[in-house]
């Protein structure tokens, strides 16, 4: 589901009340240079005094006063020492309500709600509500408690190897404890006994651990992209633009591209994935950032690779940022790219970089590529180079974008972070690219992003930018789809039909000619990503799944000499496909690629079972991760 912008009007009907706006659309649309739009528009929120005056984050929260919440956690302990421990985890979520996040008040409750959880069998949430506080304003004299319950809730959840880390935590912490030498002996030669019994627990499952095989790309590396197969090329045509081609046949199941994220930010504020850009794991309970309490991660040393990356600055001005115009997470991936790239080059570098963009013509095949021919999802150009539309959006749409620069940027002012005036007019232009960049290709094109499984239904785990799949035009029937564990950041594109030499591969943006007719989808596609499409489906005039003819006959055989064979092998599928739950479809995958190599050759399309194959085949690429 496409998300939408939100607070639209917000600067717009303010500038409509002072009977400027017409006049504003005026400027924008004749002003060429995007520095001197940008500068334009926060001169303009200067004028009308739309910025914020400081930085006052108490607005955003409403607490009682620390007794009130001191009160109700006793009650909660009344309530735990008597085993009543639902009554009590209500008591300690009211305490937290009435206090602060990053107090000592806060972490008592939220630590003596997880005791509360553990005894009630919720050992996940147990552990969410430790690794919540485990970074944060604990008493050290305590913290021990915290690690060894954390131990034993993820030995109950399976989660050995991070129980031994919590047991061995809890032993280094156990010299703050305040107890007697003798009650410290005996507290440690339990967790010891606790942690030996995880060894061999671990050294069972490593033992009877079965590996997944590694994915390689079909024929190796492509030279100047390295994320792509080496049996690929970039070619241009005259309807799509740039384009990846087969330059050899590539079969179906043969692994086409293996991209990682640019940038990426967890979605929505999901506190089970880590917000480290290298990492974005998924898992039950993470540790909490102690400055910001919004932003979760797998461990220490991914928290200290985000501040690096700029975490640290966003931590101040978080609060102002999710309530800016437009789509909270886009506005936040948008800060974090260009945090990271701009602290990382320095402010000369960086403004030579975007300015240089700017100002040259670059050919349309080559954009995107480095110095020496390179074409690398890791360098900032690549990403920055990335289609955006910025030329071609209606006016109120750029102005909105450069609002929302403006305001962004006077946060990052506001909060102490220096951009020297020389520069401030690349740096809002560059960020305006950024959210333009990031708008088409990770708002309107999260597809192939890190996703999780609930029931039937598929949720993203992250907004992500991945420079190299980007390169793959879209088609109503996409012949390259995303396979692998969805969950993972890394993402593994294989081919799910034959892709002839000379053919373009292409994935699907989410729009399917078994589910849309023509119009629609050619509507869809202009509205979304400002293109026709010109694929098989939109030029025939393809069926919907509804009316896609489902028996052999003159009429779609294209080989009337493979009539009895093909005829045969539908019934076997027919079969086939009543018998197999969708879970197994896997374990038919060498059949399935065989049978529909077989109709691609003999049976004209669209052909009901033909796309029943292509469905099975995707089930049987992607392994599915569950809440």
């Amino acid at each position: 589901m496409e998300m939408k912008f939100d607070n639209f009007c917000y600067y717009s009907t303010r500038l409509l009340m002072a009977d400027v706006l017409g006049d504003v659309y005026v400027e924008v649309a004749k002003t060429q240079s995007a520095k001197k739009r940008f500068m334009y528009t926060r001169a303009l929120l200067r004028k009308y005094n739309m910025l914020a005056t400081t930085l006052d984050t108490d607005k955003f929260f409403e607490y009682e006063h620390p007794t009130i919440s001191e009160n109700f956690r006793q009650r909660g302990n009344e309530f735990f020492k008597a085993k009543k421990y639902e009554e009590a985890v209500d008591m300690y979520t009211k305490s937290l309500k009435s206090c602060k996040p990053t107090t000592e008040c806060n972490a008592l409750a939220v630590a003596n709600r997880s005791a509360a959880h553990f005894h009630m069998g919720k050992y996940d949430l147990c552990l969410k509500g430790l690794r919540g506080v485990m970074w944060a304003n604990y008493p050290p004299k305590l913290a021990y408690k915290l690690y060894e319950r954390a131990g034993n809730a993820e030995r109950k959840l399976g989660l050995i190897e991070r129980a031994k880390e919590s047991y061995a935590e809890c032993l280094t912490r156990l010299d703050e404890a305040d107890m007697s030498a003798e009650n410290k002996r005996k507290f440690r030669a339990a967790v010891e006994i606790a942690a030996t019994e995880c060894d061999e627990l671990l050294t069972y499952q490593k033992r009877t651990m079965k590996t997944p095989p590694v994915e390689q790309l079909v024929g190796g590396r492509n030279e100047n992209i390295p994320a792509l197969s080496a049996f690929v090329e970039l070619k241009m045509s005259e309807n799509m633009g740039r384009g990846v081609y087969a330059t050899r046949d590539i079969n179906p199941g043969d692994v086409v591209a293996i991209d990682e994220p640019y940038i990426c930010v967890p979605f929505p504020d999901e506190s089970e994935v880590c917000n480290y850009n290298g990492c974005l794991k998924f898992d039950i309970a993470l540790f909490r950032c102690p400055k910001c309490v919004m932003a979760y991660y797998c461990n220490k040393d991914c928290m200290n690779k985000d501040y690096k990356d700029g975490h640290h600055l966003v931590c101040p001005i978080i609060c102002f940022i999710k309530l800016t115009p437009g789509i909270s997470k886009i506005n936040e991936l948008a800060l974090k790219w260009f945090l990271k790239d701009y602290l990382k080059m320095g402010s000369k570098k960086y403004c030579s970089i975007v300015d240089n963009f700017s100002e040259t013509k670059i050919d349309p095949i080559t954009r995107g590529f480095d110095e020496i021919g390179q074409y690398k999802s890791d360098n900032f150009l690549t990403a920055y180079s990335l289609d955006s539309n910025e030329n071609k959006m209606p006016i109120d749409v750029l102005f909105f974008f450069n609002c929302i620069a403006v305001d962004m940027l006077h946060y990052l002012t506001l909060s102490g972070f220096e951009i020297p005036e020389q520069y401030m007019g690349s740096v809002g232009a560059s960020l305006v690219r950024i959210l333009t960049v990031l708008d088409l290709n990770a708002r309107k094109l999260n597809i192939n992003a890190p996703s999780i499984s609930h029931q039937q239904f598929t949720f993203p785990l992250a907004l992500t930018l991945y420079p190299t799949i980007s390169l793959f035009n879209h088609s109503c029937d996409g012949n390259i789809k995303r396979s692998g564990v969805i969950s993972d950041r890394i993402r593994v594109m294989k081919a799910v039909q034959p892709i002839p030499k000379g053919t373009q591969l292409c994935c699907n943006y989410g729009i399917m000619f078994k589910e849309h007719d023509k119009e629609s989808r050619q509507s869809a596609c202009n509205d979304r990503f400002n293109f026709n499409c010109y694929c098989d489906p939109c030029i025939k005039n393809w069926p919907t799944l509804k009316f896609i003819p489902n028996r052999l006959s003159s009429l779609n055989i294209l080989n009337p000499r493979m009539v009895d064979i093909v005829s045969s092998e539908c019934k076997k599928f027919v079969k086939l496909k009543k018998s197999v739950k969708p879970k197994d479809h896997c374990r038919r995958i060498n059949y399935l690629y065989s049978f529909i190599k077989l109709l691609y050759g003999n049976v004209k399309r669209p052909f009901a079972l033909y796309e029943d194959c292509l469905e099975m085949i995707g089930d049987a690429h992607n392994i599915k991760t569950f809440l």
